[in-house]
């Protein structure tokens, strides 16, 4: 996605649904995607399911994301650590499941199969971090498209890693985009950084659409307390869902700088 093509939200939709059903069951998963030849569990909960498409030659991995509140103040826990093999500081959480994740799936992988990720939330994060050790590999990447995705490097992994096909889809109300948020630990080694083209839905047919990240910030302590009761669970990929289609038959792009004047009201009590 760039600025001088429009997203393809049919497209996107496509992503959406793969993300949105890594919250189901098994058998739900097969019998919406008949093409899956594994769905897993890794010891820390974080289920996921690979696609292949022998006609396209593609392989599609969908990562689930964070399944509750409690999961998500453990995202926050955003201590950096150094990735020797990645050769950059990343989050240590995301990249603890992320390097589980890419042992149980690796040798299912069909290696001239091109490979294309999704995820929400916790599990954008660790398809982000996939596409990097994907990438290592000389494994062939395809778009990858995730929704809501906590940063998970620094500046210097975003220069490292600026060439990964990856778009990133955020919902104006979305606050876990925003993790981690600012803290003095920011200052060792860099503050975390968003990588990849950003499209920002907005209400109804509006959105935005960013080559670079222009990821806001924001305090530790004004990130929970303005997070209060939101669920993360997997009614809040549904929501993203029904931006998506908002814009299927028709979208228009407004400029960023003008975006809060299409956000919607949050609904009292929400």
């Amino acid at each position: 996605m760039t600025h001088s093509r429009s997203p393809d939200f049919t497209l996107i939709e496509w992503y959406a649904q793969r993300a949105a059903m890594a919250y189901n069951g098994e058998a739900a998963i097969r019998a919406a995607f008949p093409n899956t030849t594994l769905v897993a569990t890794s010891r820390d909960q974080v289920q996921f399911f690979l696609e292949v498409d022998h006609t396209k030659k593609q392989q599609i991995i969908v990562v689930r994301g964070t399944a509750n509140l409690s999961n998500a103040r453990e995202d926050a826990d955003y201590i950096q650590g150094l990735n020797s093999r990645l050769g950059i500081w990343v989050h240590r959480g995301f990249d603890a499941d992320a390097q589980v994740v890419y042992e149980m799936v690796r040798g299912h992988l069909v290696p001239e199969y091109e490979i294309i990720l999704t995820g929400h939330s916790l599990g954008a994060a660790i398809s982000t971090l996939l596409m990097m050790y994907f990438s290592l590999d000389g494994l062939p990447l395809g778009p990858s498209i995730n929704f809501g995705q906590p940063k998970v490097t620094n500046k210097k992994g975003v220069q490292l890693f600026a060439n990964l096909p990856l778009a990133r889809v955020v919902d104006e109300n979305d606050l876990v985009p925003l993790v981690p948020p600012i803290d003095l630990i920011d200052e060792i080694h860099g503050g975390y950084e968003h990588l990849g083209t950003e499209l920002v839905l907005l209400a109804g047919e509006y959105y935005c659409l960013l080559d670079e990240a222009r990821a806001e910030h924001i305090s530790l302590t004004d990130f929970w307390a303005n997070l209060g009761n939101m669920s993360v669970h997997e009614h809040y990929m549904a929501n993203y869902l029904a931006n998506i289609q908002t814009k299927l038959l028709k979208s228009l792009a407004v400029p960023y700088v003008d975006r809060k004047k299409y956000y919607r009201l949050a609904a009292s009590g929400e």
